[in-house]
């Protein structure tokens, strides 16, 4: 079976469609914790299970691949931080720490799908088509959210995350088929810088046509999120790509796009207004809140549909935001305002606290509960330097065999290929500065896609 057909690149297409695309409805709950199992949880355990199978047919060859021994060094330290947590610390629950573990180890998991999908250059092109078709999916289904009232399906707090359907008000961005706005506007930076530079350096018309269309419709959909964050990490990530590429012309109409696309945007304006002045308020304040309170009548919320579907009590997976940040209030400077106090006075502090308890391994995943809105520091609270350290030096990695091919004139498919995935990865890691891109499910997984291929890239002989 395996010899015939590279089923792997069929599993691989699925997943790029299939787990953006498919709204986050549980099946059931798991008892005493916050973890809710998806169809997508299915789904892939039936796909790892083919890779099992694939992997004892050939006597393991993911074992001689050279970045595995850091994934196995990241995997122990999780293990550590998780049997530390249980058996010392009790921080939280045993099935919230192991389930949570349990997920960290599922999101990186498409990372091994995604290295056996592709074995030689040309087959880059096929997910690259469908995280095209992908994308259009995401696009239509915001547009509909906005302008055709679609239903949200969300999971930003206990009570949306049963599985219920949602109608959108004024107030509020579009998350498309994504749990929340911050989920959609961190997926969509990374996946646009790899479609504008895909696109300008493929050879293909159509597909170079196709490419730029969606590139344009995406980052209009981008905007609509209002994520500040997202936006100004896809410019650097695209400007960083360009100069790698040496298509320095191109700077100046991306950023003109960036620059009319925030002026054009009411809410993204005022967000952006609000943001010097409400961060100099709560750092010179630390731990105050000088924002007034409002009630909480008057914090818009989605309407609930009169469509719920029948299952068993639902907890997210992992906390967002409470209502009243997920969606705007009125006055867009006092949830600026709130954004900001939450993060500096609440959530930052918070895994501080976790890391300083337990430096070295962490208080377990899981054990912060609600949103970091820092993937550093989560990191660093959850699973400690040693962690921390693990995790990074994957990356670390990627860069290092990246830099052979920084300032080369070589303008091999491989060298452009190589500084579009390290501009990608730029882009992830500038969001994870106010977002915890790393545990959002949908964003995770294509995460970790895109360094799949990325390794491919750089091992297939050109």
């Amino acid at each position: 079976m395996f010899k015939n057909i590279n089923i792997f690149r069929i599993i691989l297409a699925v997943l790029i469609c299939f787990i953006p695309l498919y709204p986050k409805f549980p099946l059931f709950s798991v008892q005493s914790t916050y973890v809710a199992i998806r169809l997508d949880d299915i789904v892939l355990a039936l796909f790892l299970f083919i890779w099992l199978l694939y992997q004892i047919k050939n006597r393991f060859p993911v074992l001689k691949k050279k970045i595995t021994p850091l994934f196995i060094a990241y995997f122990i330290a999780i293990l550590i931080s998780t049997l530390n947590a249980i058996l010392i610390y009790q921080t939280t629950s045993t099935e919230m720490l192991l389930l949570n573990a349990f997920r960290r180890f599922e999101y990186m998991s498409v990372f091994f799908i995604a290295i056996e999908a592709v074995k030689k250059r040309r087959d880059f092109l096929f997910p690259y088509i469908f995280l095209l078709f992908t994308m259009l999916g995401v696009i239509f289904y915001g547009y509909g959210q906005r302008y055709f009232n679609f239903p949200v399906i969300s999971t930003m707090n206990e009570e949306f995350s049963k599985g219920q359907l949602l109608q959108m008000n004024v107030w509020t961005r579009i998350s498309s088929t994504f749990a929340g706005h911050y989920d959609l506007a961190a997926y969509l930076s990374v996946v646009l810088v790899i479609v504008f530079c895909v696109g300008l350096i493929i050879k293909n018309k159509w597909l170079k046509i196709a490419s730029l269309l969606i590139f344009l419709l995406g980052f209009h959909i981008l905007t609509l999120t209002a994520s500040r964050i997202s936006i100004f990490a896809f410019w650097g990530a695209v400007i960083f790509a360009l100069i790698l590429l040496r298509k320095y012309l191109w700077i100046i109409p991306v950023s003109l796009l960036v620059i009319f696309s925030i002026v054009n945007s009411k809410d993204l304006r005022q967000r952006l207004i609000a943001t010097i002045p409400a961060l100099k308020s709560t750092i010179s304040k630390p731990g105050t809140s000088s924002v007034p309170t409002i009630p909480v009548e008057t914090t818009p919320t989605p309407v609930i549909t009169t469509i719920p579907i029948k299952q068993t009590k639902i907890t997210p997976t992992v906390f967002r935001h409470p209502p009243e940040e997920e969606f705007i209030p009125v006055d867009a400077d006092i949830g600026v305002a709130r954004s900001g106090e939450i993060r500096f006075n609440v959530e930052w502090p918070r895994a501080i606290s976790a890391f300083r308890k337990n430096p070295l391994t962490g208080t377990g995943l899981g054990s912060i509960t609600l949103a970091t809105d820092n993937d550093y520091l989560r990191f660093l609270g959850e699973s400690g330097i040693f962690g921390f350290v693990t995790f990074s030096l994957i990356f670390v990695y990627f860069f290092i065999c990246t830099i052979p091919y920084i300032g080369k004139k070589n303008s091999s498919l491989q060298s452009q290929l190589a500084l579009i995935f390290l501009s990608a990865t730029a882009c992830i890691w500038a969001n994870a500065v106010f977002i915890d891109i790393f545990e959002a499910s949908k964003v995770a997984y294509t995460i970790w896609i895109i360094m799949g291929l990325y390794y491919q890239n750089l091992e297939i002989k050109s």
